[in-house]
């Protein structure tokens, strides 16, 4: 009698779906958990920068009463901060610096994923790096602890090396979009930066984690867009082209950013004799001073970045020596290897260079513009330039403005941006600062 031939793929394919369902629950819990992660961590910093700004304003107002002069306090307070968070990097090396090298030495198979014992060392030490108002942003933390928090749970829940990575990777997207309240933009941070390939299993993994870390974010800690702007989008081709223009301007300004950062970290590296603690007590010493006479250049710089949105921003002297300061003390900040990312400070001098060409070109031609399109345009294509992830600074900044006003300049000005900066063979900060560590550990 004729028995019809059982399909092998049956039981397979149960199983591959039930595999699936388990990697996606992990990677919710995983997410949720990066959420909560994330969210304190922005909350406990904006804490911070508050008591330090009122702390600052004390001294300046009981200067005669207090045992020694206002500003050697703050500059002793500063170094020690970061002197502080450089010691704990000792107790887990890849906890130093942004950490999204560390995430991408990962899955190009040239690192191992950091221990547990690394979250801490990154949560307090961000907290003390940025306490002083160095110019370092949460951004580049928060995808380093919440790839540790998929590498810890992938292992816990026994996935295989595959689905760990996957969730690794994943996960690390969710800290990006918890960091800036960007949902799409940490997907894109993940399959235009990190892994650089798409496939549908992990997308899947990926929107899970992005998606219930978002919504934990909001439960816990509300959803507010980063910047509050109100704008009349641009429709008229010559402002498109000009816009574009300033995109590729930006393009070889953020090759000069990579260089500059890079540039800070060799010089500081030639003093290899002098401690690690005692160099970024030295920086730390640079941070307090500024934050003494010149308090409006601390932080991670989304605050400037709003309040030149608002227009409470002089133009164009204030923004020009607004520019100049964090210039200097974005690349020196982040050369003493503390934890803390690159992101938001660069998305403030973008800004700030955006602006600027705003005030230059509108008192040349005599025609009137509106700035708020050259800030964004200024930061989207200063991010595309510098990182070489265009689709994720477009994304980054359309959630953070929560509008889509802008989406055409946006993307006509970061394509110009990437050209100019390939073109003047300036490769990414993060394949940079990944070589450097790998080539370090050579070393070692």
């Amino acid at each position: 009698m004729f028995q019809p031939p059982i399909r092998p793929t049956e039981p397979d394919a149960k199983s591959e779906i039930s595999g699936l369902l388990y990697l996606l629950s992990i990677a919710a819990l995983s997410g949720s958990l990066t959420g909560i992660a994330g969210g304190l961590f922005h909350r406990l910093l904006e804490s911070v920068h508050e008591a330090h700004a009122q702390l600052l304003l004390f001294w300046h107002s009981q200067a005669d009463s207090l045992p020694l002069p206002g500003w050697l306090l703050a500059a002793a307070f500063g170094a020690a901060c970061l002197a502080l968070a450089r010691w704990l990097v000792r107790f887990s090396p890849t906890a130093g610096g942004s950490g999204i090298q560390q995430v991408e030495a990962v899955m190009h198979g040239d690192a191992q994923p950091s221990p547990p014992s690394a979250l801490p060392v990154k949560f307090i030490g961000g907290l003390l790096a940025m306490a002083p108002g160095s110019a370092l942003g949460r951004e580049g933390p928060t995808v380093h602890m919440a790839s540790i928090i998929g590498n810890t749970c992938g292992h816990l829940a026994r996935l295989s090396r595959k689905d760990r990575f996957l969730l690794y990777t994943a996960v690390a997207g969710t800290g990006l979009s918890v960091a800036f309240n960007a949902p799409l933009a940490g997907i894109a941070f993940v399959l235009e930066e990190v892994v650089r390939t798409v496939t549908l299993r992990r997308l899947l993994v990926c929107m899970t984690a992005i998606s219930f870390g978002t919504m934990t974010l909001w439960a816990t800690f509300g959803n507010i867009p980063a910047f509050q702007v109100t704008m009349a989008p641009p429709d008229d081709l010559a402002t498109l082209l000009l816009l574009t223009l300033v995109g590729a301007l930006m393009g070889a300004l953020g090759a000069a950013y990579n260089r500059s950062i890079i540039f800070s970290m060799n010089t500081l590296d030639r003093f290899s004799m002098i401690p690690a603690e005692a160099r970024a007590a030295l920086i730390g010493v640079f941070v307090g001073l500024t934050g003494w006479f010149y308090l409006e250049a601390l932080g991670g710089g989304e605050a400037q970045v709003q309040q030149l949105l608002s227009g409470n921003i002089l133009m164009p002297f204030s923004a020009l020596i607004l520019f100049a300061t964090r210039w200097v003390m974005g690349p020196m900040c982040y050369a003493t290897g503390v934890p803390g990312g690159i992101f938001s400070p660069l998305l403030l001098i973008g800004a700030l260079a955006g602006a600027l060409l705003w005030q230059l070109i509108t008192m040349a031609s005599g025609i009137h513009l509106e700035m708020t399109s050259f800030v964004l345009i200024g930061m989207a294509a200063f991010f595309a330039s510098v990182v070489r992830a265009p689709f994720t600074g477009i994304l980054l900044i359309t959630e953070m403005t929560a509008s889509t006003a802008h989406m055409v300049p946006l993307l006509t000005g970061s394509i110009a941006a990437v050209v100019v900066a390939t073109l003047l063979r300036n490769p990414p900060i993060y394949d940079e600062l990944r070589n450097r560590t790998l080539t370090a550990s050579k070393h070692v």
